[in-house]
């Protein structure tokens, strides 16, 4: 808070402030940071004003005060800020004072959705449907706003990686190719210029379904988890595209031989997380990116689909399973659990956001026919898209 004036008679100084809701109750807390403020109440409503050391008499030209105001934990809407200001002559009494006020309102803050572009090709915020026939390697795409098409990419014993490589918002096409070091490739078709990148990288054994972005740069990096035959230390590996001109390969150790990776972005920072289930124990290990703090959890069993995704918008990973026709989800946003029946155990999972509302949707796939349960309406949608055989494209990355 800061006043200030030409009038060099001002010798004094004062303020109050308020933050209300537009019903006019309190909105977030205030706190000092020293000595010059304090806080009141009155009506339900609190104020930060000058304290005795705040009102520093002498002194002309301005005054400033600094102390702390904390947004509420939830959107109540726009705050408003309303605010008096007093100049005064240092005579102890309010003849000849000055006083002002005024407001400014704050809108609330726009969620940030982080679009990790795995099934949405035609960059409208929403996931296709969309499938991989292994048969002719050809991937067919229900885009929503761009209609069907099909390219062929790939063989059949390639795995499935569509991510957004080149950082334009629509999944790339893309395929990663098994072989012994330096000829295991990332094959992708970078949707942005329609051009073809070769990544080699990793090598037969290697896990493929951790690929995202793990540099926060807005890109999916090629990467691999590779855990030792025999036992001992996993690690993931990724190539990075943030400040990375050499193409430097980055290694992460992380979990046991015997751990399923289960990367995602768990701290809600744009990064992909170190994670693992150790299915000894049905534990998960998390290595927070933001912090480097671990996280522990139970959640899930080892026979269980891991279907982990963003199901309550807060741009976190959420710990999630799908058994026997069952989603079991932790919610990051207040760690509640829910439970949902939808589809048969033998339905292929797969979770995505096809309503583009940044929450994922429960969706299965059935013989060719995708089931969908939006979740900005509740109700269920229902295509028929693919053969009974085809590899959906949104399940790439659920193991």
């Amino acid at each position: 808070m800061h006043n200030s004036t030409t009038d060099m008679s001002r010798s004094s100084w004062g303020f109050e402030l308020t933050s209300l809701t537009g019903s006019n109750t309190a909105a977030g807390t205030f706190a000092n940071v020293n000595a010059t403020t304090r806080i009141r109440t009155a009506n339900s409503k609190s104020y930060i004003e000058q304290a005795a050391a705040g009102v520093f008499p002498g002194q002309t030209g301005s005054s400033s005060w600094t102390f702390n105001w904390t947004a509420p934990a939830t959107n109540v809407g726009p705050v408003t800020f309303y605010a008096a200001g007093l100049h005064g002559d240092n005579q102890d009494d309010d003849n000849g004072d000055q006083t002002y006020t005024t407001n400014a309102v704050s809108q609330p803050a726009t969620p940030v959705i982080i679009r990790h572009g795995f099934s949405d090709f035609d960059g409208d915020g929403k996931a296709d449907a969309s499938v991989f026939r292994q048969s002719t390697g050809t991937w067919y795409l229900n885009q929503t706003t761009n209609g069907v098409g099909a390219i062929q990419w790939g063989i059949s014993t390639d795995d499935i990686t569509p991510a957004d490589f080149d950082g334009d918002d629509k999944a790339d096409i893309a395929v990663w190719r098994p072989d012994d070091p330096t000829l295991a490739a990332f094959y992708i078709l970078q949707s942005s210029s329609t051009t073809v990148r070769i990544e080699r990288f990793g090598q037969t054994g290697d896990d493929p379904a951790v690929v995202g972005d793990w540099d926060g740069d807005g890109k999916a990096d090629p990467a691999v988890f590779r855990a030792p035959v025999g036992g001992g230390q996993s690690s993931f590996y990724f190539r990075g595209s943030l400040n990375n001109p050499g193409g430097d390969v980055t290694y992460l150790p992380w979990g046991l031989s015997g751990d399923i990776p289960m990367p995602g972005d768990f701290d809600g920072d744009g990064k992909r997380d170190r994670a693992v289930f150790r299915t000894s124990t049905s534990e998960w290990y998390i290595l927070q990116s933001s912090n480097l703090q671990i996280r522990y959890d139970f959640w899930g069993l080892p026979t269980d689909r891991f279907v982990n995704a963003d199901y309550d918008g807060d741009s976190k990973t959420d710990l999630a399973v799908f058994r026997n026709g069952t989603w079991y989800i932790k919610q990051s946003s207040n760690g509640q659990a829910v439970y949902l029946n939808w589809g048969l155990s033998t339905d292929i999972p797969v979770p995505a956001d096809y309503d583009g509302d940044g929450k994922t949707d429960f969706a299965i796939y059935r013989n060719g026919t995708w089931y969908i349960l939006r979740t900005s309406s509740g109700t269920m949608g229902v295509q028929s898209f693919g053969l009974g055989t085809d590899k959906p494209v949104p399940n790439a990355f659920v193991q």
